[in-house]
């Protein structure tokens, strides 16, 4: 395994856990109005310190690791679907920094209508565990 796979996967395995620990995040925040206040600047602190660093490094890793090989079978699904992932991600961070603008002016019909946002960018999840899919297969193959 070469280092810039080993840096890859560091970074991969990062971004998929704090993408979990938001969901958990985000789940908390539905009791109330605090709640959401505070999953807002939770959510923001975490996209700022972990997420955008680690999917960053994912794409940066990925692209340096891409070859003539790799455009074309299954493989150019894994990475269809891996930039469709990293871009739903953008789309979720570009929400929660709008939301969390909101909650900084108090506004909660403003954080309420970056709720569509949000649940468009929740489309990481699935491109993200395609893409983690066909990998497996490459890896078991």
């Amino acid at each position: 395994m070469t280092t810039l796979l080993t840096f890859h996967l560091i970074a991969l395995g990062i971004w998929i856990g704090v993408v979990g620990a938001e969901f958990f995040i985000e789940f908390d925040g539905m009791k109330d109005s605090e709640s959401l206040k505070m999953a807002s600047k939770l959510h923001f602190a975490t996209d700022i310190w972990v997420e955008i660093p680690s999917f960053t490094m994912v794409l940066i890793t990925g692209l340096l690791m891409l070859d003539e090989s790799h455009f074309q079978g299954l493989f150019l699904y894994k990475v269809i679907f891996g930039l469709l992932a990293i871009f739903f991600n953008v789309v979720c961070v570009y929400a929660v920094f709008k939301r969390r603008g909101y909650a900084l002016k108090n506004d909660m019909e403003g954080m309420a209508s970056v709720d569509p946002i949000m649940k468009l960018g929740g489309l990481i999840i699935p491109c993200f565990i395609i893409a983690f899919v066909i990998s497996m297969i490459f890896v078991f193959r």
